[in-house]
């Protein structure tokens, strides 16, 4: 899957571990390959399994192919929470710009009903994963996966969930 960070309205954002380099200079083009390669004996989260409300914390040595998400209980610190797994609507591949643009639609879409608040107005920023080429091919996979970050940098606590913040 391919990992891209956007506020609300639509500006790249810095946040996080290891993502805050990459995110810096303009999204982090990850790949959902299905390896099991997750990063240091961290629980993980299978991707395109029921994630929404799934706390994750990304280690600064998460790479660019991205086959499980390191989750962690929503009550130790973490960087991202997820808010929403949805299908894209494509026939066929129609490219990571597409499926961007879907995404961030998506993404915005759900953000209020899980957060409680407008994208717009909130200190949290969206983030998703989406499908790359291989994975849409080899695993079916049409799965776009909506997550939020703390815009400040810090680590989130807790669940964000009707959190209004």
């Amino acid at each position: 899957m391919t990992l891209l960070s956007r506020s609300a309205t639509g500006a790249p954002r810095r946040r996080g571990v290891t993502l805050a380099a990459v995110l810096a200079v303009g999204g982090l083009a990850a790949g959902c390959s299905g390896d099991d390669d997750s990063g240091p004996d961290l629980p993980v989260v299978d991707v395109g399994g029921d994630l929404v409300g799934t706390c994750l914390d990304f280690p600064d040595d998460t790479g660019t192919d991205v086959g499980s998400l390191p989750s962690v209980d929503c009550a130790e610190e973490h960087t991202h929470q997820v808010i929403a797994v949805v299908e894209s609507e494509a026939e066929t591949y129609p490219g990571t710009a597409q499926l961007e643009a879907e995404a961030q639609t998506a993404c915005i879409a759900e953000f209020e009903g899980f957060v409680g608040i407008n994208p717009f107005d909130s200190e949290l920023f969206t983030v998703w994963l989406v499908p790359t080429l291989a994975s849409w091919d080899r695993a079916d996979d049409r799965e776009i996966i909506c997550m939020v970050g703390n815009h400040n940098g810090a680590p989130l606590v807790g669940s964000v969930r009707d959190a209004a913040r």
